[in-house]
Parts: C-alpha cells; sequence; structure tokens
C-alpha cells in the first residue's frame, strides 16, 4: 500500500516537470517569433525612412554650404547658390535669376587681373626697347665698331679697345662681331660697343 502511493507521488511530479519543460519550449518558441517579427518591423522601418531621404534629397550651397531651396544656380560651374552669395544683374529678379557664385567671380577677377599685368609688362618691354633705340640707333651689318675689352681679359700692355666689324644682326637685337683674326664668342648687346668714325675692317676681312 505504500509503496503504490509513493509510485502515484512520482508519477505525478515526473508529469509535472514534463509540463513544465514543454511550457518552457513553448515561451522560447513564442519568444524567437517575436524578435524575428520586431526584426521585420525594424527593417521595414528603416528601408521606409531611407527611401524617403531618397526621395527628399538636400542640396546645400557651394558658397556658404548651407541648404538651398535649389532655385538657383551658378552661370559658371553650375552649382547650386544662394542669390546672396553671389552676383547677379539688378535688372534681373525672381526665381531662377542668372547668378555668379563669389567663387567664380573672384576667378574672373584673378584672370582679368593676370591678363592686365602681362599686358602691362608687354608695354613696358615696347617702352624700354624705342628708348634704348632712341639713346643708341641700330648699326647696319659691315659698319665698325669699337668694342671695349674687359680689364680681367686684358693685359698691361694691351689696348683697352678692339675695332671689329659688325657681321649680322639676329631677331632679338643682339650683334655678332668680328675681327681680323676671326668671329667674337658670343653676341654683343647695343650698349656694349660703340661706332667708330672709320671703317678699318671689312666684312669678307674676317677669318
Amino acid at each position: 500500500m505504500y509503496s503504490s502511493v509513493e509510485t502515484e507521488e512520482l508519477e505525478q511530479l515526473f508529469n509535472a516537470r514534463m509540463n513544465n519543460g514543454r511550457d518552457k519550449e513553448d515561451r522560447g518558441v513564442s519568444n524567437q517569433r517575436g524578435r524575428k517579427d520586431e526584426d521585420e518591423n525594424q527593417t521595414n522601418d528603416i528601408s521606409e525612412e531611407t527611401v524617403g531621404k531618397k526621395d527628399n534629397k538636400k542640396v546645400y550651397c557651394v558658397i556658404c554650404e548651407k541648404e538651398s531651396l535649389g532655385a538657383h544656380k551658378c552661370s559658371v560651374c553650375d552649382q547650386f547658390v544662394h542669390a546672396i552669395c553671389g552676383s547677379y544683374r539688378e535688372d534681373s529678379e525672381g526665381f531662377g535669376l542668372e547668378v555668379t557664385c563669389n567663387l567664380c567671380v573672384r576667378k574672373n577677377r584673378i584672370k582679368n587681373e593676370r591678363e592686365g599685368s602681362k599686358s602691362s609688362q608687354e608695354q613696358q618691354v615696347q617702352k624700354m626697347v624705342s628708348l634704348s633705340n632712341s639713346r643708341l640707333p641700330v648699326v647696319d651689318t659691315g659698319s665698325n665698331v669699337v668694342v671695349r675689352v674687359p680689364d680681367l681679359d686684358r693685359g698691361r700692355l694691351a689696348p683697352r679697345n678692339v675695332p671689329a666689324v659688325v657681321v649680322d644682326v639676329s631677331s632679338s637685337g643682339l650683334y655678332l662681331l668680328g675681327t681680323k683674326e676671326g668671329l667674337l664668342e658670343r653676341l654683343y648687346a647695343r650698349n656694349e660697343f660703340t661706332t667708330a668714325d672709320n671703317n678699318f675692317i671689312e666684312a669678307r676681312d674676317v677669318a
């Protein structure tokens, strides 16, 4: 009698434990399903937000880098720009007016300044050349000239000047000189010699 009662109690305990294990498994499965549903919902929310951002793409001003409505674009670089961040004609106004951003305005100003400086330098060169030609007239080929000998190349008893003849004149205004001993090694500028009063050497006499 005592053993049968213990057997029944053991069976009840065993069945209770089995039921508890099944309940826990069911709860775990339901929790996993709930988590999967939450993850799917979050994924859908994120995708909807991404699509919304793509549809509502923002544009920014190329000068101040702040958000712009996209109403104006630079007429040079074709970038979005605020009207106050560029220059435009006074007679134009309203949506889509022709605006030039400050960067392009600055680049254009620098370009104009460079071209102006280059033109001024060329004019200055022409002025210096004309002034030099007025003081030192051009010497024709075959004319006799006197070339000064540098002190380092001259001996104590050597002459200070050497007579020479103009053999050729280059396009840049430099002179090729020659003597009876041959052609001189380099070209001479007009201010490095003076004209002679008489012709002592002919061009054909140059060796």
